[in-house]
């Protein structure tokens, strides 16, 4: 009499390249960050909170290895709604033992932190500087992807 027993996947801090590829759904977006406060210029604001009204795919390829991101939500600044969005694509690569993918379309490089990876659900941070078009704003924002295949 054989027996086996099935144990679930153990989440990952690396990334493993055959479970990255392919489209994933961001379901979730926590923010932190600081920008200008906009009654005092000289004064910094910090935020944080889960995104609403998410819109976002992560694409990974391979052979050649390419990827493209386009994410999207809304932040809750208290007394204001801020669009957000991270559009890239370009060559990745995986670096830091493979704790880090690195997104390099040539004139950016975006870098995602892997927290939390399973063949179909993984925990990703990065960082970047978010300058939106029609203003002189600007702010440093920390995000935290949870994303699904």
């Amino acid at each position: 009499m054989a027996v086996s027993c099935q144990s679930d996947p153990t989440p990952t801090a690396q990334f493993v390249r055959q479970d990255i590829v392919g489209e994933w759904t961001m379901t979730q977006v926590a923010y932190s960050g600081e920008m200008p406060n906009p009654l005092n210029p000289s004064a910094l604001v910090q935020f944080s909170g889960i995104g609403t009204q998410l819109s976002g795919k992560v694409n990974i390829y391979e052979m050649p290895d390419t990827g493209n991101i386009d994410i999207s939500f809304v932040a809750d600044l208290t007394s204001i709604q801020v669009p957000v969005s991270l559009n890239s694509s370009g060559s990745w690569t995986l670096t830091n033992n493979d704790s880090t993918l690195v997104l390099d379309n040539d004139s950016v490089s975006f870098s995602f932190v892997m927290v939390s990876g399973l063949p179909t659900e993984q925990v990703w941070t990065t960082s970047f500087m978010q300058i939106p078009a029609d203003s002189s704003y600007w702010a440093d924002i920390d995000l935290e992807l949870t994303l699904v295949k």
